[in-house]
């Protein structure tokens, strides 16, 4: 490790302190959800026996065990007097060989004690909040169960989110149409549900017994009764499940994506929304404080009090550019190496043709003396031609406007779409412009390069644009000199499940490399579900994705973007025999990952690139980007190490060629979101096979 003191936000359990545990195991009718049904019946025997009970991993767990004849009375008037909700339930019997595991006892702790201090934690919160024209800044906590090293364990994460003010219907007050809320996102003022608005059902004066009828908690009633008939009824997307709501309960959530809509500032927004690593974690101690002062947890796991679990599992890997020359990587001189070395592959058609491009510029005048000097340092000192086929103007930016500009560039023939934004805020994270960009762009199976504001001041930047641009037109900049050992090939997968009138529908994306960072073939394709539940993949698919002309009898590894379920395993598996071939899926998981820090001289600050907790065997939580304190979650199976699952996506964050500012996900899953944005909204190519890396 370097010199650095690192720490998450995951903290060890006290498990000594809790009380003596008992489980129930659970057996219900054939049909019936036992996880469901277990929720909702742990829920009724808290409010009639007291104590928490919690449903983990197939069986209720208390800390206040009933008398068991008191226990079979309860259940037999739950079935009889509540029997639309609990008449599947067959049984419910203690397990007396039950020992609680890590996870159950990290459940226990987050769903049973930790509501009793929940008020403390939204009171230290709630005095963080401030106020930006028309929008308010608040923060939520969210807690999730881990298991490191063997131990329950649970992570704090604390984000911002920008509420709308006052609220919904003041919102729907100022539209003609009040339909356009549709697809924005709401919250439910008195809880912590939040989703997307599907439908306006109606107004309240005809809503409103109905949504009396369904409303079971007293806060939402009380809205509902007071709110004027001529206010609207919405319906609201969380998570799988709908809920109706009159729009006075509901706050206006503006995401990222939203900002263009409102008349807010959106630079202010994006550093409220983005915080620097040392104010995030001042905001994760405002909660953890809470939970230690209530005996539930310990300090965070650190380099000081865990060093055990941390390590660095930084690559030093050598590059090979043009003529077989090497070089060891080092970030700091790679432009310096690729200039002095040139390409390690250029098509041949460069050498003939000039690249071609289009350009969408939202700067004016300095892109055209931008343009004009990448076309001398591109003769001068790569030999290579560049032709501006088209350049589109855009004074306002906003996703009509972004979506009518590429509509219109896109018919064009050129090797890429080059496209010029202005700076946005210093945060670890894509600026809010530059993601639509690429929605817009990748979106579309175009190649895409997008440069701001300062990098056209940046003389030194100009290297790092020229990789960016031709590593888009087919060419490699660079190789690594050393292949992977434990595998031929490195595969990127992603999959995309619709549901469409004419049935369901799952749509594969794969980038196939070799094990030296050569791009094989990209491939989307699209094939039928045979059932709604069905989560695996057609094998008339999988033999586009990971087509046997390529990978038969190879050692592969699986760059899978997000986790895997249980049926595409099952799919993967029977392909590995049909391939003759060895599969080694990797977990590669952005969301629900908790922050790494790393404090140096009195500062905290992103951790080295490299720098790992390991979880157990086969988890880990990786720092592939030394500008963000967010990790990657990366998850494998043996044979496979977690050591070796993690250097193979380090590896690969080199292979984003041309990237100015580090990027965090290996160019196998590099800009997942913006191709399944695409394929969701229709714009994608039904089909591609490609040797262009469009996804960079």
């Amino acid at each position: 490790m370097t010199n650095q003191q690192l720490f998450a936000e995951v903290f060890p359990i006290h498990a000594d302190s809790l009380p003596p545990l008992t489980a129930y195991r659970l057996s219900v009718t054939s049909g019936e959800s036992v996880r469901q049904l277990g929720t909702k019946l742990a829920a009724w025997l808290g409010e009639i026996f007291g104590g928490f009970w919690v449903y983990s991993s197939g069986r209720l767990i208390t800390d206040a065990p009933p008398n068991p004849v008191k226990l079979v009375i309860a259940l037999d008037s739950a079935r009889t007097e509540q029997r639309r909700t609990f008449g599947h339930v067959e049984s419910l019997e203690e397990d007396f060989h039950w020992q609680p595991s890590p996870d159950e006892i990290a459940d226990y702790v987050v769903r049973g004690p930790l509501a009793l201090v929940e008020p403390t934690i939204l009171e230290a919160l709630a005095r963080t909040v401030y106020t930006i024209r028309s929008s308010r800044i608040e923060r939520e906590y969210h807690l999730r169960t881990w298991v490191v090293g063997a131990a329950p364990a649970l992570s704090v994460s604390v984000i911002s989110r920008l509420l709308y003010e006052p609220d919904l219907q003041a919102y729907l007050d100022t539209l003609e149409k009040p339909s356009d809320i549709v697809g924005l996102w709401v919250t439910d003022k008195t809880s912590r549900v939040q989703g997307e608005v599907v439908k306006l059902v109606g107004l309240l004066d005809e809503q409103r017994d109905h949504l009396l009828e369904l409303t079971q908690r007293e806060t939402t009633r009380t809205l509902t009764e007071a709110a004027p008939g001529d206010h609207w009824v919405v319906r609201v997307l969380a998570g799988s499940r709908e809920y109706d709501y009159v729009a006075d309960a509901l706050d206006l959530v503006i995401r990222p994506e939203d900002i263009a809509h409102f008349a807010i500032n959106q630079q202010q927004i994006e550093k409220a929304l983005h915080l620097k690593p040392a104010l995030h974690a001042q905001m994760v101690k405002l909660v953890a404080d809470v939970l230690k002062e209530a005996n539930l947890i310990d300090n965070a796991y650190s380099t000081a009090n865990a060093p055990e679990l941390f390590h660095s599992e930084a690559p030093k890997p050598n590059l090979c550019f043009a003529n077989n020359r090497v070089h060891p990587f080092n970030p700091a001189k790679l432009s310096a190496d690729f200039k002095d070395c040139g390409a390690q592959h250029l098509p041949e058609r460069l050498s003939r043709e000039p690249l071609r491009v289009t350009v969408l510029n939202t700067l004016g005048d300095e892109v055209g003396l931008f343009l004009e000097a990448l076309k001398r340092v591109l003769e001068r000192d790569y030999k290579l031609a560049l032709e501006v086929v088209r350049e589109r103007n855009m004074r306002v930016i906003s996703q009509a406007n972004l979506e009518s500009a590429i509509r219109l560039l896109q018919k064009e023939a050129s090797d890429l779409v080059m496209v010029f934004l202005p700076d946005e805020a210093d945060d670890e994270d894509e600026g809010i412009s530059d993601r639509s960009a690429r929605m817009q762009v990748i979106g579309r199976g175009l190649p895409c390069l997008t440069i701001s504001a300062s990098t056209l001041e940046r003389p030194e930047a100009m290297t790092n644009v020229v990789m960016g641009l031709i590593s888009r037109a087919g060419a490699a900049p660079y190789l690594l000199a050393d292949p992977l050992r434990y595998a031929d090939h490195v595969v990127g997968l992603s999959l995309i499940h619709q549901t469409k009138r004419e049935g369901d529908l799952v749509t594969g994306v794969a980038r196939i490399y070799a094990n030296d960072g050569t791009l094989l073939r990209g491939v989307l394709a699209s094939a039928p579900l045979a059932a709604p539940s069905d989560g695996g993949i057609p094998e008339a698919l999988l033999e586009k994705l990971l087509p046997r002309d390529l990978l038969r009898e190879k050692r592969i590894i699986i760059h899978a973007n997000g986790r895997l379920r249980r049926d595409t395993l099952r799919a993967l598996g029977s392909w590995e025999d049909a391939l003759d071939a060895a599969l080694y899926p990797v977990e590669v998981i952005r969301s629900g990952v908790p922050r790494m820090y790393a404090l140096s001289g009195g500062k905290i600050e992103p951790p080295s690139w490299g720098s790992v907790l390991k979880l157990s065997r086969s988890e880990a939580f990786v720092q592939s980007s030394d500008t963000t304190v967010q990790p990657l979650h990366v998850r494998c199976e043996q044979p496979l190490t977690i050591e070796e699952a993690t250097h193979s996506v380090l590896l690969f964050t080199l292979l984003n060629y041309g990237a100015v500012k580090p990027t965090k996900l290996p160019a196998t899953v590099h800009n997942a979101d913006p191709i399944e944005n695409g394929i969701v909204r229709g714009v994608m190519p039904a089909e591609i096979e490609t040797n262009l890396a469009f996804w960079l």
